[in-house]
């Protein structure tokens, strides 16, 4: 049985980076409560880690005189504004990328652009996103059938779109938006790591039989793996960590690709693939 691993699979930099801050905090203040505001990405053996070392999670903006660690995310602004008139220390662990859709949503903003967000409507990415736009000045879109259904006659409109989106929903939103006649400015904001994640897997999920794809069941680009994979393998399944194998899969099976989402760390994605290899 051979198996393929998509080269780019596991940690984006963004991901790294916060893993990173968040290990420093825990050594640097040990005599403090820590908190990530939401869990700072969207793995649970990740987060179980940092909570070994003293990190909780906190969801309330009313956590005074605390270490408080920002999402890989991103936060809504007000609750930013929130943490710190409580006077926590804040660590900003969210990703460049999502803060510089938030610098395009300002200048947009102030540039009397109506703000067209990309993406999906509760992901935290995006509620922190819209938080940077006026209210009633901005829209959020999913996919471009909703664009019929929704009244954008603005004569200047602004896009940006959120990181980890598909790149073909992306283009076939921004098609439809085209032909509203106007200005229109676009960002391209999904990051480089997402798009070659994306196509590495489309080529894998071609050669094989099987796809695994590994990630948090919360997270949603490896939701958009698994839809990429659907669509070229006849069999995907997404799994977090390698306990939710199952050996009846491989029954058959000749080749196994394999990939996994920008939360998903190396070490996972290798014992999975160990227990692939165990699998007669």
């Amino acid at each position: 049985m051979e198996i393929i691993r998509v080269q780019s699979a596991g940690f984006c930099f963004g991901v790294k980076r916060a893993i990173r801050l968040a290990k420093e905090v825990a050594d640097k203040y040990q005599d403090k409560n820590i908190y990530t505001f939401g869990p700072i990405i969207h793995n649970n053996d990740v987060v179980r880690e940092l909570e070994n070392k003293g990190i909780r999670i906190a969801d309330n903006p009313e956590v005074k005189e605390s270490v408080i660690i920002l999402r890989s995310h991103g936060i809504e602004k007000q609750i930013l504004e929130k943490l710190k008139k409580n006077r926590n220390i804040i660590i900003d662990a969210t990703c460049p990328f999502v803060k510089k859709i938030h610098k395009c949503v300002e200048l947009l903003t102030k540039e009397n652009y109506f703000v067209v967000i990309i993406g999906d409507r509760g992901h935290p990415e995006v509620k922190g996103i819209k938080s940077y736009a006026e209210e009633g000045n901005y829209i959020i879109i999913e996919n471009k059938k909703e664009i019929k259904n929704m009244e954008i006659n603005k004569r200047k409109l602004g896009v940006v779109v959120q990181t980890t989106q598909e790149t073909e929903n992306y283009l076939n939103i921004c098609d439809e938006l085209l032909k509203i006649k106007g200005e229109i400015r676009i960002f391209n904001t999904i990051c480089d790591s997402t798009s070659i994640r994306q196509m590495e897997t489309m080529e894998v999920a071609k050669k094989s039989d099987i796809m695994i794809v590994i990630g948090g069941k919360h997270s949603a680009n490896t939701r958009r793996l698994v839809e990429i994979s659907k669509l070229y393998c006849r069999e995907v399944y997404h799994v977090e960590n390698e306990k939710e194998l199952k050996e009846d899969w491989f029954k058959n099976k000749k080749v196994v690709g394999v990939t996994g989402g920008a939360s998903t760390p190396d070490y996972i994605i290798d014992k999975v693939i160990e227990k692939i290899r165990r699998i007669k």
